[in-house]
């Protein structure tokens, strides 16, 4: 039965391959054009500003910043044509991880004080983040408006969101997508942040990942110059965010990912999302049990994940599993309790039985 039932799984998967990655993959074209586009503009960003000769640092951000591609679409995991395209822009000198010391505040975010470098301050020498985010997001803005075309989008509209520019794009094709431009500080070495993980605890294969990452410079986590919320001390708080890091290990660990595509297509069926379930959560938690998952079939991976979420939403949250005391999900209790109950009928499921869900549910089928 086991058998069977990976089959139908593996089934299911494969109608999105069919259906809907074609689409995704059209659109990933034109958000590659539009951050190329981008890319150049960074690069002569100085002739944005007047008195290109007087600029400083704190004037000229962008200019050796670096994109990096985010998100569903990027990761194998999207499940419908609406997914997420993140294009994450990763700043260079002064505000590189080698110039602070990074601290654990008492709201559980994080604070970046300078050890070396000119950048933008407090007057206690932390990072100021929220003036960075502000110079950031006007030129980016700057940038985006001096874009003339892009092959393959007729428009492109924006706004400013908590933690990224929003852009609102409409291809040649009359199609819809959303991106995230948002401004990243890179962390490249594991152990830099307090309260982290330690290294040696994380799974034997992720363990090696991040060993690789560190060897070829590569970022392993970002911190993002913007907190939901309010907390003392606001304008210096950062966020921290693995996604990078979670792409490419479930990028290379193709049987992991499948499982997490199927709870996002079950949830889609089900709309768990009206209960708070995103993406990055489904994700975290299968890296966190990774070491159980990675032994399993499809469908028994599917059903052991659910059954992690479930687990872990017994005291009414999800924590992460990089920074201690990272609470990664928050809902009242009584919405919580409708989520366990729904993951409980689900867990009782057939493949047979999801495929009749997502055949009522999903146009797909």
């Amino acid at each position: 039965m086991t058998d069977l039932n990976s089959r139908i799984a593996r089934d299911l998967l494969a109608r999105v391959d069919r259906n809907i990655v074609p689409e995704v993959k059209r659109n990933n074209e034109a958000v590659r054009n539009l951050a190329e586009a981008l890319q150049q503009q960074f690069r002569t960003c100085n002739t944005l500003l007047e008195g290109a000769e007087a600029l400083v640092p704190e004037r000229n951000l962008l200019q050796r910043a670096t994109l990096m591609h985010g998100g569903s679409a990027y990761e194998g995991l999207c499940v419908t044509k609406k997914t997420d395209f993140d294009i994450l822009v990763v700043l260079n000198k002064p505000y590189i991880f080698t110039n602070f010391e990074l601290l654990r505040d008492s709201s559980k975010f994080f604070c970046l004080k300078w050890k070396r470098g000119n950048g933008l301050s407090d007057c206690a020498g932390y990072l100021h983040a929220a003036e960075l985010q502000s110079r950031l997001f006007d030129e980016l803005i700057a940038c985006i408006n001096r874009i003339e075309s892009v092959t393959g989008i007729r428009k492109v509209d924006y706004k400013k969101g908590l933690a990224a520019i929003n852009l609102y794009i409409t291809t040649d094709r009359d199609t819809h997508i959303s991106v995230d431009l948002a401004p990243q500080i890179a962390v490249r070495k594991w152990g830099e942040c307090p309260d982290l993980t330690s290294l040696y605890s994380l799974p034997g294969t992720l363990q090696d990942h991040v060993r690789r990452l560190e060897c070829n410079g590569s970022p392993i986590y970002l911190f993002s110059p913007a907190v939901p919320g309010r907390h003392d001390n606001q304008h210096r708080l950062c966020n921290i965010n693995f996604s990078m890091l979670e792409k490419e290990f479930l990028r290379s660990n193709t049987d992991v990912r499948d499982m997490v595509r199927l709870v996002k297509l079950v949830g889609e069926a089900c709309q768990w999302k009206k209960y708070g379930l995103k993406s990055f959560l489904i994700k975290r938690v299968a890296v966190k049990h990774f070491g159980d998952l990675q032994t399993k079939t499809l469908w028994d991976g599917f059903r052991a994940l659910l059954a992690h979420i479930w687990k872990e939403l017994e005291t009414n949250t999800i924590y992460g599993f990089f920074v201690k005391d990272e609470q990664v999900f928050q809902k009242k209790p009584d919405k919580v309790a409708e989520f366990r109950a729904a993951l409980a009928e689900a867990l009782g499921w057939s493949a047979e039985d999801a495929r009749r869900k997502l055949e009522r549910e999903l146009s797909l089928y």
